[in-house]
């Protein structure tokens, strides 16, 4: 099976926001040899400063790549446009409001290089922030939010994490992006973010070509090591000295085989979640499309 993660911070002590050339390009081969095919590195909270470097790097690192390596289709920013009521671990210090103009200075001559952004709705006025994302083929996904609905995003980040929990009564964004069959659903099904029974009900309820199973892999993913990351120190088991859960220990390629051994979804079903609907949300023209395709 081959794997397209569209939501992954590192492995094997490598941090995306702060690794070099080198090591992210050794990185990559890793990837390769585990069947990880295609990443959205994802880049947490930041200055403007430090993530332009980053976006520079990456570009570099895309420009460059080689058959040897797991191929980068464009960076997910996740840790700049939240609320910073619900931050998780990440520094709400260095958060932006969910504004156009706070994209256009932090993204400057970079904007080719970002695929996805993670964003507040309920403080995405009128949901212009989204909307402009969404014209520019960038995807708006809704998390680390005390939304009620998902606004104009098409997805939604890590879902039932760092966003309200599932509720009978009034508008709710975690079920009514369930029921939505035109939303995709980001899910982190490593058995700890999730439960295996609210996994179970996800799986039943979701339009299975709307679901998209990412790892939210740490820099400890694949290494057992104690990490620093959004400048506090993690466990090997991704918990900071609260508790609090930083992002998962494992890779996508562990995550569909935990699901798989559970009876959750099928390794048939898993093909989609893991590869071709990811594929699909991403809305890549043809060559780079066919490109990944031609991974598999």
């Amino acid at each position: 099976m081959k794997y397209i993660d569209t939501h992954i911070h590192g492995a094997f002590g490598v941090n995306f926001n702060t690794g070099n050339f080198n090591e992210i390009k050794s990185l990559l081969k890793e990837f390769k040899k585990r069947n990880i095919v295609a990443i959205c590195p994802t880049l947490v909270g930041d200055s403007i400063e430090n993530l332009q470097e980053r976006f520079k790097l990456f570009k570099k690192i895309k420009n460059e790549h080689s058959e040897d390596e797991c191929y980068i289709i464009g960076l997910h920013l996740e840790g700049t446009f939240l609320n910073p009521n619900k931050p998780g671990i990440q520094d709400s210090r260095v958060f932006l409001e969910p504004k156009i103009e706070n994209f256009q200075k932090l993204a400057n001559n970079f904007e080719d290089i970002i695929k996805i952004v993670t964003l507040a709705p309920e403080l995405d006025e009128d949901n212009e922030f989204a909307k402009y994302l969404e014209n520019k083929n960038i995807r708006a996904h809704a998390g680390h939010t005390l939304a009620t609905n998902k606004g104009a995003a098409s997805a939604t980040t890590h879902h039932f994490n760092a966003m309200p929990p599932l509720s009978h009564r009034g508008e709710n964004l975690a079920l009514d992006t369930i029921i939505n069959n035109k939303v995709y659903c980001e899910i982190i099904a490593d058995g700890v973010h999730v439960s295996d029974n609210m996994l179970r009900l996800f799986f039943k309820l979701k339009n299975n070509k709307k679901i998209i199973m990412i790892s939210d892999a740490l820099p400890a993913a694949g290494s057992k090591i104690e990490i620093e990351f959004c400048g506090k120190k993690i466990s090997p088991e991704g918990k900071d000295s609260k508790g609090t859960l930083a992002g998962s220990v494992k890779l996508l390629d562990e995550i569909t085989n935990y699901v798989i051994d559970k009876k959750i979804i099928t390794k048939e079903e898993a093909k989609d979640y893991v590869f071709n609907n990811p594929l699909e949300h991403l809305n890549l023209e043809k060559t780079e499309k066919d490109y990944i395709k031609n991974l598999a």
